[in-house]
């Protein structure tokens, strides 16, 4: 049987039988309080339900609040990620504009090379025309000044 529904037998000992006595006035003790538990039990789930409610409450406001955060966090990186468009667009044309410029330096040193390459001619100009003209006056006889 177990423990609590067990009941001591009595050896004939004088002391046995008080300590009986006890034990069976308090079996009585534990039903005469099964009520005043049921009640307190009553009471006790009252509280423990009103605690539930304030750690739902609690709970449903802390979800609100992540909930709420998530939203923002979701809002704030589609706002980034629009400007990041928006600036790698602005990246795009600045890097068009700066082949365009490349291109057109390209061209300008291809003249400036031809240019460069026609140069020792046109330096040598004066004296060609200065050998000319001796030569004409060599041949025709005629001084120009």
């Amino acid at each position: 049987m177990a423990e609590s529904m067990r009941k001591p037998e009595y050896s004939g000992n004088p002391e046995d039988l008080a300590a009986l006595e006890r034990l069976e006035t308090l079996e009585g003790f534990d039903q005469f309080f099964d009520g005043e538990a049921v009640e307190e039990s009553n009471v006790d789930a009252a509280v423990t339900g009103e605690v539930m409610q304030q750690q739902v409450e609690k709970l449903l406001e802390r979800m609100t609040e992540l909930l709420s955060f998530s939203v923002d966090q979701r809002v704030e990186t589609a706002r980034m990620a629009t400007q990041l468009i928006d600036n790698q667009r602005q990246l795009i044309a600045t890097q068009q504009i700066l082949i365009r410029l490349m291109e057109r330096s390209i061209d300008l040193t291809r003249h400036i090379s031809s240019i460069e390459e026609k140069l020792p001619v046109l330096f040598e100009l004066p004296r060609t025309v200065e050998s000319i003209r001796q030569r004409l006056v060599q041949v025709e006889g005629i001084e120009v000044e």
